[in-house]
């Protein structure tokens, strides 16, 4: 009898201890979020083009920062070169960040690429949709 008495608390401890690590997982994940959004865009060193953005609601979303990764081999005309581009919610709701690839000698749009990103309650950003 005090097998089975052992044997039953072992199993119901396993138990509480697999609910309880489900709980703390479940928990995490609803709290994840980022708080900085990072969209990065391409372009070949050299070549006339230039990435612009406009954020369609900048009540909802702002611009922090960008930075260049060089991609290619160094100082070579026509490596890739990509731009991080960061932004912050500011309240919560959705809206567009469209990005489009200027010509530098003439202003003509080669490319264009819409971003829809929603912001949470707690200010977490992320990437809804991407459309091009």
């Amino acid at each position: 009898m005090n097998r089975k008495i052992i044997l039953y608390s072992l199993v119901m401890m396993i138990f509480v201890l697999i609910v309880l690590v489900l709980f703390m997982v479940i928990k995490n994940l609803k709290n994840e979020g980022s708080k900085e959004l990072e969209l990065t865009y391409t372009i070949n060193s050299g070549i006339p083009y230039k990435w612009e953005f406009e954020i369609e609601d900048e009540s909802i979303v702002k611009f922090v920062r960008k930075h260049d990764i060089e991609v290619g081999q160094d100082g070579i005309a026509g490596s890739p070169v990509s731009t991080n581009y960061v932004f912050k919610g500011l309240k919560e709701g959705k809206t567009t960040i469209t990005f489009k690839k200027v010509s530098i000698v003439d202003g003509s749009v080669e490319e264009e690429s819409k971003n829809t990103v929603k912001v949470d309650k707690k200010l977490n950003i992320s990437l809804v949709a991407i459309s091009k």
